[in-house]
């Protein structure tokens, strides 16, 4: 049985697909399976798929129909997973090839840890850097909470920064604990945008976070991404505003909000910034 489980799931990111599936055979920690789900993509991903299924650690699924929604591919690979830990490495990103090995050793060494989350570059359509996603959440929370190494009660994760926006913008940076996903009942399927952001909040009520600086995941910024098309759509601030009234029915209005008007004010600052940054 492998240690770990890679959930990819793809809609028509066929010129992406290569860097991403390569990224993932050559991780330095091999003990891993890897599951493509194809949401019945219209561009040629099935025959980039398929040139990788000769690989011994590579199975893939082909949607008859699109479901258009990310959240419910994450749960039908996690329904086939055979990993103790689960990383849904996304199709348009790439990572180090330490990724794997640096976040098995947070959450082998961290029983408790729930979530061991890397820090991520951000990259546009050609792979040219853009930045680096702490400088972004420096700006947004004035805090330098992202800088060095940290294990944090899940908790205090919530309350002080998950609350106030998505710290952790990429999903591909994040090795999860099945068995703690498992009791959460995997991801929400009724949100397009925030249902990772709503994913880390229900695992952290039971787990703690582990987070790691050194930048080992590639997150990419196009206007063909999941996020970009949910943000065009409208999603912005009803589904970021789903998620901040279930800590506060969790945790109590009074010990999150002091200031109402700073939850507006980050909406704004986290679209200013974002449009600013290439980041959706």
């Amino acid at each position: 049985m492998p240690r770990v489980t890679v959930v990819t799931p793809n809609y028509n990111h066929a010129r992406y697909l290569p860097e991403r599936i390569d990224s993932i055979l050559a991780q330095t920690f091999q003990d891993f399976e890897l599951l493509i789900i194809d949401d019945a993509s219209t561009d040629n991903s099935r025959e980039v798929i398929e040139s990788y299924t000769r690989h011994q650690n590579v199975r893939a699924a082909f949607n008859a129909e699109n479901n258009g929604n990310t959240f419910k591919q994450w749960n039908l690979g996690f329904s086939q997973a055979k990993g103790e830990y689960i990383w849904f490495a996304e199709s348009d990103d790439y990572a180090d090839p330490a990724l794997l090995e640096t976040l098995v050793d947070r959450l082998d060494r961290h029983p408790n840890v729930g979530l061991a989350v890397c820090r991520s570059w951000m990259v546009d359509q050609d792979s040219k850097l853009l930045g680096n996603c702490p400088d972004l959440l420096q700006q947004v929370n004035h805090s330098l909470h992202w800088r060095e190494d940290y294990l944090n009660a899940g908790h205090d994760e919530c309350k002080n920064y998950l609350f106030w926006f998505n710290t952790i913008p990429n999903a591909s940076a994040v090795l999860w604990r099945r068995e703690i996903l498992e009791r959460v009942g995997g991801a929400p399927t009724d949100l397009r945008l925030a249902g990772d952001w709503m994913s880390y909040i229900n695992v952290l009520q039971l787990s703690d976070i582990a987070f790691v600086s050194t930048p080992l995941n590639y997150f990419r910024q196009h206007q063909a991404n999941v996020r970009t098309r949910a943000l065009l759509e409208g999603y912005a601030t009803r589904e970021p505003r789903r998620v901040q009234q279930t800590l506060i029915d969790r945790y109590g209005r009074r010990n999150l909000v002091r200031d109402d008007d700073r939850i507006m004010a980050q909406y704004v600052s986290i679209m200013i910034i974002g449009s600013q940054t290439g980041v959706s």
